[in-house]
């Protein structure tokens, strides 16, 4: 809508993860580092955490744009399935024939024999989970059960778990020391600066075409920094939403008085959404409440005389 106002040949804020936008500031770059290391040298575990909207997704897919014939790799974005799912589900994406799959055991084994057959090719497959957080226990087990296959010398599978802080926390549990021990990469992904804030929404108005970098003041900048906190997902809706409402009042310039109206907006929406998704459980009370009184009511009308004694028991008691 408003790509032809500000001269862009594409909206320079949309939230999905696409490679041609990564800002690779210093923290992307190095986490980026780690995960080709981990792949260049097929490291058994390595983990990459951050807070949501850090850009985890986005550097992963920048990683599988990258990939070449000598890796394979399974991604999985959505971790929330049982286990025979969860195994059916990384066998097809590895292409591996699963017509005559009738069991767990039988997938393992179809698994084993294509990651045998990959090392005799030296072709390394890489396990991605994204959303790692979200695994159950269970499948948490799984995943360390997989990296069990292996020759005396080479590990078969590769696994790189990535979610949000809660991972670590959940890695630090006894029940997961085994698995932690394999941890062989490990980053942190921490949100942007102010000053790296700057430079990312700038980059993004030169990646969408702009010619005019200075759409957004210095003031609205810090206002947007100070309310994303340096989150690239949130400086995104924040921004988007921004050339929207400068769009609409005919401003080529975003100031800061723009970026406070679309944060207020912005909140105002996100209690009404709360609002919204507690007013069943509201209606439920009521509803559980007015019966209970009805029925009371209805058992007076029917039967006082017993009504009068459980009253009398209650206070008796």
């Amino acid at each position: 809508m408003y790509k032809k106002f500000y001269g862009f040949k594409e909206r320079p804020f949309e939230i999905t993860p696409d490679p041609t936008f990564v800002y690779m500031s210093e923290i992307h770059q190095e986490a980026f580092s780690h995960l080709q290391y981990a792949m260049q040298e097929g490291k058994g575990f390595s983990v990459v955490t951050g807070e949501a909207g850090t850009g985890k997704t986005t550097l992963v897919r920048k990683l599988l744009s990258s990939v070449d014939g000598n890796i394979r790799t399974c991604y999985i974005f959505n971790p929330i399935m049982d286990r025979g799912d969860f195994l059916n589900y990384i066998c097809n994406d590895l292409g591996i024939e699963s017509d005559e799959i009738k069991s767990r055991g039988q997938g393992l084994t179809a698994l084993h024999n294509y990651l045998l057959e990959c090392y005799a090719k030296s072709v390394k497959v890489f396990l991605i989970i994204d959303e790692a957080q979200s695994l159950e226990p269970s499948l948490l087990h799984e995943v360390r059960l997989l990296t069990n296959l292996e020759t005396a010398k080479y590990k078969l599978l590769h696994v790189i778990l990535l979610g949000q802080p809660e991972l670590n926390q959940i890695l630090s549990e006894h029940q997961f020391r085994p698995l932690k021990q394999r941890i062989t990469v490990r980053y942190h992904l921490r949100p942007l600066t102010l000053i790296e804030s700057k430079e990312y929404i700038l980059y993004r108005l030169k990646r969408a075409g702009s010619r005019d970098l200075h759409i957004f003041n210095t003031s609205a900048i810090k206002e947007i920094f100070n309310y994303s906190q340096g989150i690239p997902r949130l400086i995104n809706v924040v921004c988007d939403n921004a050339l929207l409402t400068g769009f609409s009042r005919d401003q080529n310039r975003i100031g800061k008085n723009i970026i406070q109206g679309v944060i207020s907006d912005m909140e105002i929406k996100e209690k009404l959404s709360w609002s919204m998704k507690s007013k069943p459980y509201l209606q439920a009370a009521v509803i559980v409440l007015f019966l209970v009184l009805v029925s009371w009511g209805l058992l007076y009308l029917i039967i006082p005389d017993l009504f009068n004694e459980i009253l009398g028991m209650r206070n008796h008691g």
